[in-house]
């Protein structure tokens, strides 16, 4: 976790170190559509302060909450600098201006987040939405990373997909634990939730069609299936560690991030 934007885009070196030349029309606008994503942030934090700090949920959730609120501290941290590492990266290159990109930023960011699941009645699935949604991001940057040439944004990419994998990982555990009596169970609900999964700013980006097929071009080595495949073989392992008990929704031990979630 602690690696810092400025260990990346120094201005002072930056041109010598990156090749922009390598990167094609559909790569530029795949780095300027995960901008847009990651900068989204006051949406995102006042959406899941809302949620996680409501006074009406029982105590057993309120517990669970503790630990997700301390996590997002955490998630939003490294989403700002993964956002401030690509605006950096994008004008001190000069592939955009600051001026220009500032407000293009600022209108990406003018209609508000909601978060798609009931947090009084959907907790779970809302959970489980989230393990999707930074699997899907540490996929694609993977993926991203692998299908470019350009040797710094591919450094930039391996760095913000490790912080997506951690992410991942805490609901990866926060929900095999919770379901470690009947996985089964919970086999069945990520089957369901993926079958509607969309990511989270779908309704927010401008043309978002049209830029998320520039990031699908922009990464062909991309698939989406193996999102939900990913996360079956993480239940999976979690029914080797554990052995069948009642469903006890706990608060979770967290633990290093396995083989199955990597």
């Amino acid at each position: 976790m602690g690696w810092s934007p400025y260990d990346l885009v120094e201005q002072d070196n930056i041109r010598q170190i990156a090749r922009i030349d390598r990167l094609n029309e559909y790569q530029v606008g795949a780095v300027k559509t995960v901008l847009f994503v990651e900068d989204h942030l006051p949406g995102y934090l006042s959406e899941y302060l809302r949620i996680m700090t409501d006074p009406t949920m029982p105590d057993d959730q309120q517990v669970i909450n503790r630990r997700v609120l301390h996590f997002t501290c955490r998630w939003v941290a490294e989403e700002d600098r993964h956002a401030h590492v690509l605006e950096m990266y994008l004008t001190r290159t000069g592939m955009a201006k600051s001026s220009e990109l500032s407000l293009e930023m600022l209108r990406e960011r003018n209609t508000a987040y909601s978060f798609p699941y009931d947090h009084n009645k959907q907790l779970i699935e809302g959970f489980i939405y989230l393990a999707l949604q930074e699997k899907a991001t540490h996929l694609y940057y993977r993926a991203l990373a692998a299908d470019i040439q350009e040797p710094l944004l591919k450094t930039i990419l391996a760095r913000m997909g490790a912080d997506e994998a951690s992410h991942g990982a805490f609901f990866y555990d926060l929900l095999t634990e919770s379901y470690k009596g009947d996985l089964d169970a919970l086999s069945k609900k990520i089957s369901a939730v993926a079958q509607d999964f969309k990511m989270p700013v779908q309704n927010n980006l401008l043309n978002y069609r049209r830029q998320l097929l520039g990031m699908m071009r922009a990464a062909p080595s991309y698939k989406h299936p193996d999102v939900l495949a990913n996360m079956l073989k993480a239940v999976d392992s979690a029914a080797q560690r554990h052995s069948r008990e009642s469903l006890n929704l706990i608060s979770p031990d967290l633990r290093t991030f396995d083989e199955a979630s990597a």
